[in-house]
């Protein structure tokens, strides 16, 4: 049974995720898809908002998009979030699921960087999500990598394999949210509607109520 993983700050949780989440999981028939959220990441800088606010936030929006689960596991955990510690935790806790590792293109481009990177594939499948208009090299490492593992076709039976997803995301940045939430422009059609109630309800990343 193959499921998937998709770890981020989600800071905040939006459109993009979501759609991104789906897309993976319809393309490779995923049991589930499960959203962790990443509490204290080893390999890029702490995120804005709180971390409370984070969980509950992709509670709601993973409570209104069927076969998404919001997946606390990481913080769980003491010390740095590393990807590779997640997944040994996560194949112990559900030994009979084959985890998919769910990443956008910019990410699997700096796998090199991650701790204990190579590792990886000995746990889990690598899903790459397109960016629109990416074109990016990937470094000589990564094109090794997928030189021995990037098949067209998933095989549900078995971990080590990296696959691209097809479908072309959606380009939301929370980045891009957290800008506009400051400058009091427009964001709700970026954001599931409860995820966009409960940053209005709490005055997250600096609201404001013109900011419709």
């Amino acid at each position: 049974m193959l499921v998937g993983l998709y770890g981020g700050t989600f800071d905040p949780i939006h459109s993009g995720h979501l759609h991104a989440a789906q897309a993976a999981r319809e393309e490779l028939n995923l049991s589930s898809v499960h959203l962790i959220l990443s509490a204290r990441p080893g390999h890029r800088s702490a995120p804005a908002g709180d971390t409370a606010h984070r969980w509950q936030m992709l509670q709601l929006a993973c409570s209104a998009s069927p076969g998404l689960i919001a997946d606390d596991s990481e913080l769980q955990r003491s010390g740095l979030s590393y990807t590779i510690d997640t997944l040994i935790e996560w194949t112990r806790v559900h030994p009979d699921a084959l985890p998919c590792w769910i990443m956008g293109q910019d990410a699997f481009a700096t796998l090199p960087s991650w701790h204990r990177w190579l590792e990886l594939m000995q746990w889990c499948n690598i899903v790459v999500l397109r960016r629109p208009g990416d074109e990016r090299v990937e470094p000589e490492a990564v094109q090794l990598l997928c030189q021995s593992h990037e098949v067209d076709n998933m095989d549900t039976q078995k971990i080590g394999q990296v696959y691209r997803v097809h479908r072309p995301m959606l380009e939301i940045s929370a980045t891009d949210i957290r800008e506009r939430l400051k400058k009091a422009e427009p964001v709700k059609n970026l954001l599931a509607d409860p995820v966009y109630s409960y940053i209005r309800q709490h005055h997250l990343y600096e609201y404001s109520e013109k900011a419709i």
